[in-house]
């Protein structure tokens, strides 16, 4: 590549695959960077699926099966769902979804694109979503199925862009599937290089490993722009904060929020205010220090398991133990003591001697620095689902057809982030487009008009309208009890608040304004 790259991040195309191709055009991308759930399904999936809710998902979200296929199949995904919600049961699975679902001809573009019939416009460069099919990938990160122009980024496979002779590179490397800290110990039933089973596949302490390793590795013949992919949301998610900050990430992109705007922000936008500037570092790097524990508690329960199931398998042992040290040294800045602190190694935790201690203040001094540069420089990106429905709005409507005939009057917009490398080495983002909330007022139905009228003058009553995929219809329909209660509680927290008065220390008011201002776990 030469005179820069246009380099347009995107999420969760879920078997379109052709949408790339319009994407491509209309930014001019010169590369794609997708964050999970790309649509590796075929009919195969639906066989190996065991969980008809998997599939669901895949159904309720996609733009590849016809609006009216999508609304059948809907039909048929529970019998006497209403009655159930209502009555606190779970809806009872219709044995016939998975039948008629396997008589769809496609989930997905992808075979089209395998047989050569169609073609990438672009490089893509993909992590694996929870909800990609692992058998497929497996294939295509082996290379038993050849896609030109699509790069899949692993835990074992990074790629470095060179975008012109004097500028500095971009590394693209990262982990794909959920994180659940219980899971990091388990490589469930996916044979392979992935870990977790058919419709939810997830990170392992062996992954984040070799990532580590792997990056290690990367040879840099000068400056470089390094970018952290993955599909949980790195914002909320500790573990994957420290992993990017210890391996020198610039940026990261991520989803797994699913939110109708874009996130973006530094480490400093995602924490309370309270205690001034030394106060917002300390409660940035609080959230590491409770994760520390939490793996800590972890550790103790499960330790003696894993040392015997490692016992004669010495290089995955040698991994783990490196995934425990990447996380062991993380700083602890809780009212805690040292005691209270389990060590995270497979072997006996020993007392450190004079020389030990020393190289652990070195280490804490060096992941504290870390921590404090990325608080203010690493900047984290939370894309959209990719597809802007421009008729969801209409999704009330009794006349489907008529539905999908205003749809295809609308032109086709997408939720991007679109960034520009120049040959100088500036890196911008360019443009950012995200679905947003419909702020019109749906259109009374009969039967309803007294109701409505008799809570328009309720003061707490709000019209934004979030689009929801059609099978959560009757649950996203009447929110004004939510509204309500909601409206309550945030008045008797204001209240509560503007009890205590200001100035009067850090107590009360410093706890509430953590849970508003810092992730949630």
């Amino acid at each position: 590549m030469s005179g820069g790259l246009r380099l347009v991040a995107v999420s969760d195309i879920q078997g379109n695959w052709d949408a790339l191709d319009l994407i491509a055009g209309q930014h001019k991308a010169g590369a794609i960077i997708h964050t999970g759930n790309f649509g590796f399904w075929n009919s195969g999936t639906v066989g190996r699926a065991s969980d008809v809710g998997y599939l669901k998902q895949i159904v309720a979200f996609s733009d590849v099966l016809p609006q009216k296929t999508v609304l059948a199949l809907n039909n048929l995904s529970t019998i006497n769902g209403s009655a159930a919600h209502k009555s606190g049961d779970k809806p009872v699975e219709s044995p016939d979804f998975k039948d008629e679902l396997a008589k769809v001809e496609s989930l997905s573009h992808m075979d089209k694109y395998i047989s050569g019939e169609k073609t990438l416009p672009c490089p893509v460069y993909t992590i694996v979503g929870p909800l990609d099919d692992p058998v497929i990938v497996e294939e295509v990160m082996c290379g038993a199925v050849d896609i030109p122009n699509l790069h899949i980024v692993s835990h074992d496979q990074a790629y470095t862009l060179k975008v012109s002779e004097n500028g500095p590179d971009v590394q693209l490397y990262g982990l794909g599937g959920n994180l659940k800290v219980h899971s990091l110990f388990d490589n469930g039933s996916v044979d392979g290089r992935l870990c977790g089973k058919v419709g939810d596949l997830w990170i392992t302490l062996a992954q984040v490993a070799h990532l580590f390793l792997n990056h290690q590795s990367l040879q840099e013949n000068g400056p470089s722009i390094k970018i952290f992919m993955s599909h949980s949301p790195v914002i909320k998610t500790p573990l994957l904060e420290h992993l990017a900050i210890i391996t020198g990430a610039d940026f990261t992109i991520s989803q797994g929020l699913h939110f109708k705007y874009p996130v973006s922000g530094n480490g400093m936008s995602f924490v309370d205010s309270m205690g001034g500037s030394a106060g917002y570092i300390e409660n940035y790097r609080s959230k590491f220090s409770r994760l520390r524990m939490i793996l800590g508690e972890l550790w103790l329960v499960i330790k003696d398991d894993v040392n015997r199931i490692l016992a004669a398998d010495t290089e995955m042992r040698n991994l783990i133990e490196l995934g425990l040290s990447l996380f062991d040294k993380i700083p602890v800045t809780i009212g805690d003591s040292t005691e209270s602190i389990v060590k995270l190694t497979l072997g006996a935790a020993e007392e450190e001697n004079a020389d030990d201690m020393e190289v652990s203040k070195l280490s804490l001094k060096k992941i504290n620095d870390m921590y404090f540069s990325a608080y203010y420089n690493l900047w984290h990106f939370n894309l959209c689902d990719h597809m802007i429905n421009t008729g969801m709005s209409d999704r009330q409507a009794v006349d489907h057809e008529e539905m999908s005939d205003e749809r295809e009057e609308e032109p086709t917009e997408f939720n991007v982030m679109v960034f520009s490398l120049s040959p100088k080495g500036n890196f911008r983002l360019v443009h950012c487009n995200s679905q947003g909330f419909n702020f019109q007022v749906p259109k009374a139905t009969p039967g309803t008009e007294t109701e409505t009228s008799g809570n328009s003058s309720d003061e707490g009553t709000v019209r934004a309208q979030e689009y929801s995929p059609e099978y959560d219809g009757e649950a996203k329909t009447d929110r004004s009890d939510d509204i309500r209660r909601t409206k309550e509680l945030l008045n008797s927290t204001y209240k509560d608040y503007r009890a205590r008065g200001r100035g009067r220390g850090r107590g009360a008011r410093g706890a509430r304004g953590g849970k508003r201002g810092r992730p949630a776990r």
